[in-house]
């Protein structure tokens, strides 16, 4: 047993206790854990952050639930993990890498891929870290010793370990497909790189003419420049208004020198616009697939760097000219020519990649892709049959609804930092994948003669190695006692935005490789909004910066904030800083209440200790019995991952239950004998049931009280069955509560101070315990009545209020003269005939009506005050 503080600081700051005590459990190593089989576990592998990136509020809503639900497992005895880890963030890091020699006058190219990859070492290095020292200033206690990188050797091992065995089952191809291309990042992007921004831009309605004349037919575009490589144009295969020319063709403009068919297809809506649409597949998803189902040509009219090109085929004098003035000049061909029928403003979603900012451009590409239909199946096939769930269950129909339309998957990526494809090419052109160099030259030599090999330069798609991250940072493919103890872990924590591209993944390469899904439970946790609703970004100035609330209001304070505003069904936070301030009143409130627990003068016991059942008190009975239900409520809320419930739960108890009614009836006489031991019991139970949420004050406190063991980290989640319930008291403490804010409410009304003179009436079947706890939480003087009927919560129910017989004088004066006033005022109202005459008869009525009540309440205070001895 450790022995408590004798005094607290009069004042609770967390700048000088959160850096304390963290230190104090990293160096403790009370953040670590080894694989126990004889335990149950609870492991959470951590949603790896980007290296380059900093904390801000959507880290409060996904990560906060990750730790406390850790600390919550662990204190239920758990074989409790938190598994952290960073991400290389492909994209995100070589921009910020290019920035940075772009300052120092170096182009990428210039510096050669083998030094460029050096300096993003050692910038992931310097820098990378900066996300977990956050990490640790909000509370966050992953197992940092099991840290894990993606580029790390291990799971890079991992990755080509992955990538070969499906390549030779199959599932991994080379092929030429429709992919998104940044032409300033010059890369494939993936579709959660991708942001569809709102822009202002036009629609140009174009005719299509035959070329007899005899017919023509409109589209309209806001992509002029991508005519060039128009191959059909699509109508509905119901739209009556084209069956007649389905099967014919038009002329392609602006060059009017190619005939393209006009073709029937169900993916056109025939009441959008004219109904018809141009179709080219290699600058088109929607077009593409037409293209592939009615076997159309795709030449590519645009190259890498957004280009019109004639390559494939003949673009005439707009060869070479950028995208945009490919446009301009179109427009303007075809408004000579008379093809351009009207010109519009138009607002839509443009793709915008979200690390260059440049509009992206579909582009078909030769790149490598994985067979996904063959690994969607499983992972259809665990949610199904209920091996995995969501919470909350709707979201498991977006990965339902993802995985029955999943298409084929781009990995391949024009960068430089990355896992390099473990895949090599003869000089013929033949293909060799293998694990390593060496591997491949033996596999080249074998099938090819021995050929020089030149390596893919291309980069793996980042998703590709955050999808083997439940197993992989276990140790695979090497057999660990991690890898054989802890997977599949219990439960994913992210947000509803990744479903597709990270959650799916990891469960279809998860079954594929383990044999088992990767989690049976994948958490949703909301995204943050401003107060307004509005999406949080530096351009509005609504972003907030969480260490600056940290620096504010303290980690706790902020933890606390966030999760109170957390609902399990709602997948929204408009966050109000408001909520982490009131958070550190919170904070302030169980300081307090703490210093007068240790100040109380006859000391505390040892740790759990409590006076016998006889012994308790009716407010002791309460405490004791609203903390059991505290306990039960704040488990079930856990186990159902309601943070929200969770922390308002604890909030209700600790300050208006522990702090506003027992700390209070702890100062009455007859708690004199009992409270040291009960506060010092429901305290410490509280700060155990705060812990998760609060760790930092919840540890201080609990440190300060009487306690067993090094940390309340280690300690135990309360035990319900360790704490007495008394229902029966229960009751009866409500019903004092009921009159006690009674009596209050009556000091409001009459606008007596809290302490001034106020005579309490109580029945004489009021037991002397309950009428002194009546009296000290009122500031009232007990005067005896006739008992009333019933037990004691009818007594408690006939308690009245009186004030001092000046003060009901007084009030009663006042009240007498407004009354009076109204009367006045309602008789000459009514007894004016212009009024009378004039006025509806519904408010002449409800004229009278008023004036009667005032009339009725006037001889009720007159009465009063004759009662009194006083003339009205």
């Amino acid at each position: 047993m450790s022995s408590p503080a004798t005094e607290l600081p009069k004042t609770y700051d967390p700048s000088s206790v959160e850096p304390r005590l963290y230190d104090f459990w990293e160096r403790s190593g009370l953040f670590h854990e080894d694989p126990d089989p004889a335990r149950p576990r609870f492991i959470i592998p951590m949603p790896p952050p980007n290296v380059t990136g900093r904390a801000h509020l959507g880290h409060g809503s996904t990560y906060t639930p990750q730790d406390v639900l850790t600390r919550y497992h662990r204190m239920l005895g758990d074989n409790a993990d938190w598994l952290p880890g960073l991400d290389h963030a492909a994209i995100a890091t070589e921009a910020v890498l290019v920035r940075e020699l772009q300052k120092e006058g170096i182009a990428r190219d210039d510096l050669g891929r083998e030094r460029f990859v050096e300096r993003a070492w050692e910038w992931s290095r310097e820098y990378g870290g900066t996300i977990n020292d956050q990490f640790r200033k909000l509370g966050f206690g992953p197992d940092w010793q099991r840290g894990r990188f993606t580029m790390d050797e291990g799971l890079s091992a991992a990755v080509r370990k992955v990538f070969v065995a499906l390549y030779r089952e199959g599932l991994i191809y080379r092929g030429k497909r429709l992919i998104n291309w940044d032409p300033k990042g010059q890369t494939t992007v993936s579709d959660a790189e991708v942001d569809h921004v709102e822009r202002d831009a036009h629609l140009w309605h174009v005719r299509y003419p035959s070329r007899d004349g005899s017919y023509a037919i409109e589209i309209a575009t806001t992509r002029p420049e991508t005519m060039l490589g128009d191959v059909a144009i699509a109508v509905h295969p119901d739209d009556e208004r084209y069956k007649a020319i389905v099967g014919k063709t038009v002329l392609a403009p602006p060059l009017m020198q190619r005939e393209i068919p006009i073709i029937a297809d169900d993916a056109v809506d025939m009441s959008f616009g004219t109904g018809a649409v141009k179709v080219t597949p290699a600058h088109d998803a929607t077009d593409y697939e037409i293209g592939l189902r009615h076997d159309l040509p795709m030449p590519s009219i645009l190259d890498l760097d957004a280009k019109v090109t004639g390559e494939d085929l003949d673009v005439g004098a707009y060869a070479g000219l950028d995208r945009y003035e490919a446009r301009k000049q179109i427009v303007e061909s075809l408004r000579t020519s008379g093809l351009l029928i009207k010109e519009e403003a138009y607002r839509h979603a443009v793709s915008v990649s979200e690390r260059s900012g440049d509009v992206i451009e579909p582009l078909l590409s030769l790149q490598w892709f994985v067979k996904m239909k063959p690994l969607a199946e499983p992972a259809l096939k665990a949610y199904r049959d209920g091996r995995l769930k969501f919470v909350p269950e709707r979201y498991g129909r977006t990965y339902e609804q993802w995985l029955e339309n999943i298409r084929d998957w781009n990995i391949s990526r024009q960068l430089w930092w990355g896992h390099q494809l473990p895949v090599w090419y003869t000089p013929g052109g033949d293909v060799v994948v293998a694990e390593t160099e060496e591997e491949a030259v033996q596999i080249a030599a074998a099938r090819f003669g021995g050929a020089a090999l030149t390596r893919d330069p291309d980069t793996l798609d980042t998703w590709f190695s955050s999808g083997l991250w439940p197993f992989s940072i276990l140790g695979w493919p090497e057999k660990t006692i991690e890898l054989e103890t802890w997977y599949p872990a219990q439960v994913l924590v992210t947000g509803w935005e990744i479903i597709f591209l990270w959650v799916a993944r990891m469960v279809m390469l998860g079954i594929h490789f383990m044999g088992d899904i990767p989690f049976p439970t994948v958490f949703i946790a909301p995204l943050v909004f401003d107060a307004q609703g509005r999406k949080m970004s530096k351009s509005l100035g609504n972003a907030i910066d969480p260490m600056d609330l940290v620096a504010k209001y303290g980690a706790d304070a902020f933890r606390m904030g966030i999760m109170r505003q957390m609902r399990l069904e709602g997948q929204e936070i408009r966050f109000h800083e408001s909520r982490c301030e009131e958070a550190r009143n919170f904070n302030n409130k169980v300081w307090n209440a703490t210093r007068y627990v240790l100040s109380l003068p006859e000391g505390l016991p040892r740790a759990m200790t409590l006076p016998k059942a006889a012994q308790l008190t009716l407010a002791d009975r309460w405490i004791l019995t609203r903390l059991h239900q505290t306990i039960v409520a704040m488990t079930e809320a856990f186990d159902r991952f309601d943070m929200g419930g969770a922390a308002e739960t604890i909030w209700r108890f600790v300050w208006y239950e522990f702090c506003d009614w027992y700390l209070e009836a702890t100062k009455a006489e007859e708690n004199r004998e009992t409270r040291a031991s009960v506060l010092s019991f429901v305290w410490n139970n509280a700060m155990r049931l705060l812990h998760p949420i609060a760790p930092f004050i919840s540890e201080e406190v609990w440190l300060a009280l009487p306690h067993d063991g090094a940390s309340i980290m280690t300690a135990s989640w309360p035990d319900k069955f360790e704490v007495p319930v008394d229902a029966d008291a229960a009751r009866r403490f409500d019903a004092l509560q009921v009159a006690v804010e009674r009596i209050r409410n009556l000091r409001s009304e009459m606008g007596l101070a809290p302490r001034a003179p106020l005579a309490l009436l109580v029945p004489e079947n009021v037991d002397a315990d309950a009428a002194s706890l009546l009296s000290l939480l009122t500031a009232g003087e007990i005067r005896r009545v006739p008992a009333a009927g019933g037990g004691l919560e009818e007594a408690l129910a006939a308690v009245e209020g009186q004030a001092p017989k000046g003060v009901l004088i007084e009030r009663y004066r006042k009240e007498l003269a407004r009354l009076r006033s109204e009367v006045e005022r309602g008789e000459k109202k009514l007894g004016n005939e212009a009024f009378t005459a004039k006025a509806a008869p519904d408010v002449v009525a409800k004229e009278r009506e008023k004036l009667e009540g005032y009339r009725s309440e006037l001889v009720r205070v007159e009465a009063a005050l004759a009662a009194l001895g006083e003339q009205a």
